[in-house]
């Protein structure tokens, strides 16, 4: 497995194109590796199957040009934050070793979001114990460093909206990181069956919608489009460019 830059942990396969679309395209585009670890195949979702599913994944995955991607197989609709889970993100950071990690907001209305959200919160810290899930440990600690811990977790909005510690510009990707949600057709399209249950994802206006909260962050910072983030704790500032920057 490659050692990634940014690993995004979505519950869902198209969880992270939907809510992490836009960072991730910009990420492509400064050339940093990117990883994706989805957490269950979806197989409860009202719409598509686990293999059309699978197919979109990977779609979205040539898209985006990511450098790993894996899917746990834990059960769709049956995730707790838990040992289980728990160990199995541990695993997941200790074999791509992200500086920055991209998880679910800890209160996500979806319980499988939720749970992921708080579990990775807990595994970010967890994978730099080494006696935590011995067997998975080698190059966790060493003499002359710390243990590897990510350096930061971004938490992700979902379509129910969040209260933003930053938000990323993507107004230069907006229409790019549709292009990534279209290739979940399963979910996000009218579907290819007929008599298929209508979702609130698969309305026809659900990507005016998708615009519209995109909007609205980009106008919180003065832009078109934004893609929120929240943190649990204050932010590092290292470059006082970054502060300063009139563009």
């Amino acid at each position: 497995m490659a050692e990634v830059d940014i690993l995004v942990i979505a519950p869902h396969p198209d969880d992270a194109e939907l809510c992490c679309g836009g960072l991730m395209l910009k990420a492509a585009r400064a050339r940093i590796k990117l990883g994706i670890v989805d957490v269950t195949r979806g197989e409860m979702a009202t719409r598509g199957s686990v293999r059309q599913r699978q197919r979109e994944s990977a779609a979205a995955s040539r898209l985006l040009g990511v450098q790993a991607r894996e899917n746990l197989g834990l059960p769709d609709g049956r995730l707790n934050d838990d040992y289980r889970l728990r160990r199995a993100l541990v695993r997941a950071l200790r074999r791509y070793r992200p500086q920055l990690l991209l998880i679910p907001h800890w209160e996500d209305q979806h319980p499988d979001h939720a749970a992921v959200g708080q579990a990775g919160i807990y595994a970010a810290w967890l994978a730099g114990a080494p006696r935590f899930d011995p067997q998975s440990a080698r190059g966790v600690a060493s003499d002359d460093g710390l243990p590897y811990r990510p350096r930061q977790v971004l938490h992700y909005n979902n379509r129910y909206g969040i209260r933003a510690d930053l938000v990323v510009d993507i107004s230069d990707v907006m229409e790019e990181k549709l292009a990534l949600a279209r290739c979940y057709a399963t979910q996000f399209g009218p579907g290819r069956k007929a008599g298929e249950p209508q979702t609130k994802l698969s309305n026809p206006h659900f990507f005016d919608w998708l615009r519209g909260i995109h909007s609205y962050y980009g106008l919180r910072v003065g832009v078109r489009y934004g893609e929120p983030y929240c943190v649990k704790g204050p932010l590092r500032v290292r470059d006082l460019k970054a502060l300063v920057d009139k563009e």
